[in-house]
């Protein structure tokens, strides 16, 4: 005997949007756990993530389970696992300009003097994706993962300006253009005269637009299409890395980006 077919829309799985709610949810640890260094306590990322306590303790143990996250025996904190960093190490492995990179990044150091950061666009942000840290006891350092604005950052006007400018103001658009210092760029047609001029020049100039006492010379990375992938800048101090040395620490920038994007198979 056949069971009796439903009018109306189909029969959907119950239980999906609470799959997707519980993935949802996870995802949200992990990603506090990112933000905060790495760890924390129960109790706060229940309160952090407005979480019942029991199911936020339900979902560590989920996400134990597969080794994205461990428990202090001792202190009973929690902190990023062993398959988070598997996971990351695989993105980062399938991108050929990371491992590329890597020397030039040291030489570009050592002749700078000065840190060096690779960056690439997600969506809105130019994203650290590697760096070389300079040997100086005041250095600029910030953590893998860090976010930087498109149109006040080095690194995000390496990797506007290649673009046309339809694409280049739909992004800026979409960013806004929030100021972080009395430097920063608020202006959609100064920002454009700026690119225009950073594209002659084949590098681009933060001085102190993001960070106060911070200065940044950056200029952006091509693959085998002809397509800006990434960016690569120097930062440092404002007091070493000082306007009189702005053409030569962008002149070796630029250089050393065009060695990249030659590595990486650029046609020119």
């Amino acid at each position: 005997m056949t069971e009796p077919r439903t009018k109306g829309r189909p029969q959907t799985d119950k239980s999906s949007p609470k799959g997707a709610q519980a993935l949802e949810r996870g995802l949200d640890i992990l990603q506090f756990l990112a933000n905060s260094g790495g760890s924390s306590s129960v109790s706060v990322l229940s309160e952090q993530l407005g979480l019942p306590l029991s199911t936020t303790f339900r979902l560590l143990k989920v996400l134990e389970q597969s080794e994205f996250i461990f428990q202090d025996p001792q202190l009973g904190w929690w902190h990023i696992g062993l398959q988070s960093f598997t996971v990351g190490a695989t993105y980062m492995n399938d991108r050929d300009v990371v491992s590329v990179a890597g020397p030039f990044m040291r030489r570009l150091m050592l002749l700078s003097g000065e840190t060096a950061n690779l960056a690439i666009r997600n969506n809105l942000d130019a994203v650290l994706i590697r760096q070389c840290e300079c040997h100086a006891l005041v250095r600029m350092c910030a953590p893998l993962g860090s976010r930087l604005p498109l149109h006040a950052s080095g690194a995000g006007k390496a990797l506007l300006f290649p673009l046309d400018e339809e694409e280049m103001l739909e992004l800026v658009t979409r960013s806004g253009l929030q100021e972080f210092t009395p430097k920063t760029i608020t202006s959609i047609n100064v920002l454009r005269k700026a690119l225009e001029h950073y594209q002659e020049l084949g590098y681009v100039i933060d001085n102190e637009e993001h960070a106060l006492g911070l200065n940044c010379l950056a200029a952006p990375i091509f693959d085998r299409n002809n397509s800006v992938i990434a960016a690569i800048s120097i930062s440092g101090p404002s007091s070493r890395v000082t306007e009189e040395r702005f053409t030569e620490l962008g002149e070796l920038v630029r250089d050393v980006a065009a060695d990249i994007s030659a590595a990486l198979g650029e046609r020119q």
